[in-house]
């Protein structure tokens, strides 16, 4: 597939992740825990930064919008997304910037250290966040949505972003948190893992064909998206809309990380959709993606190459 022309629009909570990585060569005199002895350090680009740095890896034009401090972390992202060459704007606010620092010994996460404080976006904030929002949308293909349950997505904002999308007739693409879906309501798709269906469901969903495609016809109706795309880890993706359902079965791959793997998804289905694919293609072509990243570690991206190899 070739992504070029594709722009995609990336709204959502941004976050810089950290990685400091060592051997583990024994165990500390101070309390039963490894000591990791630190040989480097990597700083990526996560949570919404990381749907659009998928989209740029992919070949695709990445629009981010989001808020940072006005902090060094801060900094760093802006850095890092001028550098995968994301066409950024962050808006700058009085919170820290969130931050997750992983250490890791050899190929094993030993801990995870998150800085961060739940978002509160005052009125000129969040309105500076919604005007450069619709200016991004200019041009756009495809819009995503990239919750994180950090505050960012508010309700307003969630209801600004796909009203505007729908008079404009572009797809948009929602990675939810929570159980708060009224906010997603008209949205195009939304992406829930298995676990985040129980939840807005209000009870566990076991993960075969069945079970999956009831919890999903009852959000669908009780929340109003157009379509759900569920990933089921082993199991592969389900899509369950008023029209259809269709279950795909996952691409074999060694799992070694799945984080950002959420990411990957939606980056991939909205360039595959921008690109002209039908919704069957696009979710197949998610679902290679998806494979291919969790054989990886961390945050991690792919390449056109990589999916076209496939």
């Amino acid at each position: 597939m070739d992504f070029s022309n594709c722009r995609i629009l990336v709204v959502g909570d941004v976050m810089l992740d950290k990685y400091y990585i060592g051997k583990v060569e024994r165990i500390s005199p101070e309390a039963p825990v490894p000591v990791v002895n630190v040989t480097s350090e990597e700083s990526r680009l996560g949570g919404a930064a990381n749907v659009a740095h998928n989209v740029s890896s992919l070949g695709g034009a990445a629009l981010l919008r989001g808020v940072v401090g006005c902090d060094l972390p801060g900094r760093e992202l802006e850095r890092l997304a001028a550098r995968e060459r994301i066409q950024a704007t962050l808006v700058k606010t009085a919170q820290p910037t969130i931050v997750k620092a992983r250490v890791i010994g050899g190929r094993q996460q030993i801990v995870r250290v998150d800085y961060e404080q739940k978002i509160t976006l005052d009125a000129p904030v969040a309105r500076r966040l919604q005007e450069e929002a619709a200016s991004g949308m200019e041009g756009a293909d495809v819009v995503v949505i990239s919750d994180y349950g950090k505050g960012v997505i508010s309700h307003d904002l969630c209801a600004f972003l796909i009203d505007l999308a729908r008079r404009r007739q572009l797809p948009v693409i929602v990675d939810p948190k929570g159980t708060a879906w009224d906010k997603y309501r008209g949205a195009s798709w939304v992406t829930p893992n298995l676990k985040e269906l129980g939840d807005v469901a209000g009870r566990p969903v076991g993960n075969d064909d069945q079970s999956v495609e009831e919890a999903g016809k009852e959000v669908l109706h009780r929340h109003g998206p157009r379509r759900l795309l569920v990933t089921r880890s082993e199991q592969g993706m389900s899509l369950i809309s008023n029209e259809r359902v269709l279950h795909i079965p996952t691409r074999s791959r060694e799992v070694f990380d799945v984080s950002g793997a959420g990411d990957t998804v939606v980056a991939t289905l909205a360039l595959a959709l921008a690109a002209g694919a039908s919704d069957a293609e696009a979710i197949q072509t998610a679902n290679k993606a998806a494979g291919i990243v969790v054989g990886k570690m961390g945050t991690a991206t792919l390449s056109l190459n990589e999916l076209n190899a496939l």
